[in-house]
Parts: structure tokens; C-alpha cells; sequence
């Protein structure tokens, strides 16, 4: 099969999945707005609409930014530097896939950049999104230990009983996913982390301090489109509220972030802020806050792939047009 063939199977495959992950995004909003029972004529204000809009923005932002942060940190550790269309384009189309059940289809999604590009492998693509990953997870950590530590310590002392199970079933799901993987790819894991630590340890510092750097921006700035859109809902917000909600949306972030399986830590992130956020905002506030964050989220997600693919085409188009002389 020649190369062309297979760029042009990958490329329909990935139309198709495209497809499947909008529609199966709208049905899983749909399903929990009809469950949360959201009466929408309570948020059909302009000022409201405006803030969300807003906030839409910021997240959609976010991701492009996101996208050229990657896009750099591929240059890092591979030495190749991607096509900015094409790298704005494969990430923005990846970062939807994370909807899809199981989290895996997100980091399959980022290969079509070495299927695309020469002289760039699979395992640097690989490499470049574990490294994103674990930065954008301790940058997490960061801001939560800053702004939330004694506040969640202390809701965890409350529910000790009920969170000591739920972490024990956690702990249990990872051990036994990481288990099989390791008893099963051993041999693929073992080569490719000796490779990964060669290519990290050729990162310099200030690299990592700066991609490290962005890593903090980019939770700070999610975590404040949730503390937006609470007060384009009508909540009202202290300065000293600011920095615990952003802070505890993090912590929830994070935890959806690392279990296994959830699409965009679905269900989880809901548990986390509910527990820790309910007393502080009401739980009949919250709930429908939750959920329109998740959609307008989903709106900034959209928006970002549909500015990255409009960009990608003005590209194109300049460089089929002739030269005036």
C-alpha cells in the first residue's frame, strides 16, 4: 500500500470518527441536561448569554494556545518542526476526541502529525503528549496545594469513610489496568521508556520551565472560565471565594484527569465539585452550573477546531494562488 493510500484511509477514518465524536457529544450534553432537569428560560438573559459566550471564547483560546505549546514542545524533543496548520488542525481535532469513552483516542488522534510529516516518529509524538501531560498535572497540583490544601484536607477528614472506599476502588482500576499493560507490552514499555528518558534528559532546563510555565497559565486560565461562568450565572463571587473555586475546580479537574476510562473525566469532576463545592455555592445552584460549564466548554472546543481548520484553508489558498509579478 503506498503512502498516499494510506493518508487518504487515515483521512477518512478520521472524518468518520470526527463524525461520531461531535454526535456522540451533543447526545451525552443532551442527556445531562434532560437529567438535570435545567430550565433554560432562567439563563435566556443577554447578559447571561453574553458571559458565556465569554467564557466560550476563553476556553476555545485556551486550546489553540495549547495547540501551539505542542506544537513547540514537538520541535523540542524531536528537532522537526510541524506545519502550523496542520499541528493547529491534528490537536484541535484530538482534543475532541478526549470525549470519547475510554481516553485513549485523544492520544491516537496526535499520530496523524508523524503520518503527516517527515522525519517525525510516532514515539516523539508519544513522548511530546506524556510530557504535556505531566506538566499540565503538576502545574494542577500546584495551584491546588496554593489555593485549596487545608480547605480540602479538612472535607476529606468530614467524608473520610466515603472517599477511603472510593480511593481504594480508584487505586484498584489503575493497578490492575497498569498491571496487564505491564505484564503484557513489557517489552515495548521497557524500550520505549529507556527512550523516553534519553529524550527527556536532552530537554534543557529552561525548556521544561518555560512549556512548565505555560503548563500553570493554561490550568489557571481553565480553572477561571469556571469561576466566569458562575458569575455570568448569577452567583455571587468574594475575592477570597476567587482563588478556592479555581482551585477546587482543579482538584476535580485533576481527578477526572487521571481515571482511567472517563471521557473528559465525566462523572468524576461532577463527584469532586459536588463534594467539595456544594456547601460553598448550594447544591441546587451548582449542579446546572456544573453542566453548562461542561457545554459551553464543549462550545470552545468546537469553536477552536472550527478556527483552526478556517485557518488551515486561508493557508491553502494563499499558496495556490499565483505569484503577481
Amino acid at each position: 500500500m503506498t503512502r498516499l493510500k494510506t493518508k487518504q484511509i487515515i483521512s477518512w477514518g478520521g472524518t468518520a470518527l470526527m463524525v461520531f465524536t461531535l454526535a456522540f457529544l451533543a447526545w451525552q450534553l443532551y442527556t445531562l441536561t434532560v437529567n438535570a432537569e435545567i430550565v433554560w428560560a432562567d439563563f435566556a438573559r443577554v447578559t447571561v448569554l453574553a458571559g458565556l459566550v465569554f467564557v466560550a471564547f476563553f476556553e476555545g483560546l485556551g486550546i489553540l494556545l495549547a495547540g501551539f505549546n505542542f506544537r513547540a514542545l514537538v520541535k523540542n524533543i524531536s528537532g522537526v518542526l510541524v506545519a502550523k496548520p496542520l499541528g493547529l488542525v491534528v490537536y484541535t481535532i484530538s482534543n475532541l476526541y478526549k470525549y470519547i469513552p475510554g481516553g485513549a483516542m485523544y492520544v491516537v488522534g496526535r499520530n496523524l502529525l508523524a503520518v503527516e510529516t517527515d522525519d517525525l516518529s510516532h514515539q516523539d509524538v508519544a513522548l511530546s503528549t506524556v510530557v504535556e501531560g505531566a506538566l499540565v498535572a503538576i502545574a494542577a497540583v500546584v495551584i491546588v496545594v496554593v489555593t485549596v490544601f487545608d480547605h480540602a484536607l479538612e472535607h476529606l477528614r468530614q467524608a473520610e469513610a466515603q472517599f477511603t472506599t472510593l480511593f481504594i476502588v480508584i487505586v484498584i482500576i489503575i493497578v490492575a489496568i497498569a498491571g496487564f499493560a505491564i505484564i503484557y507490552f513489557r517489552q515495548k514499555i521497557s524500550e520505549g521508556l529507556k527512550r523516553m528518558y534519553t529524550q527527556i534528559r536532552a530537554l534543557s532546563p529552561l525548556v521544561l520551565l518555560m512549556r512548565f510555565g505555560f503548563a500553570l497559565l493554561l490550568m489557571t486560565l481553565w480553572g477561571g472560565t469556571f469561576l466566569a461562568t458562575l458569575i455570568a450565572l448569577g452567583q455571587e463571587i468574594t475575592p477570597g471565594m476567587a482563588p478556592t473555586i479555581i482551585g477546587l475546580f482543579l482538584l476535580a479537574w485533576l481527578a477526572g484527569f487521571l481515571t482511567p476510562g472517563a471521557p473528559s473525566g465525566a462523572g468524576v469532576r461532577e463527584i469532586v465539585m459536588h463534594t467539595f463545592m456544594g456547601a460553598m455555592l448550594g447544591e441546587g445552584f451548582l449542579l446546572p452550573a456544573m453542566i453548562i460549564h461542561r457545554i459551553v466548554a464543549a462550545a470552545g472546543d468546537v469553536a477552536a477546531y472550527g478556527v483552526a481548520v478556517g485557518y488551515s484553508q486561508v493557508v491553502k489558498r494563499r499558496k495556490k494562488e499565483p505569484m503577481q509579478t
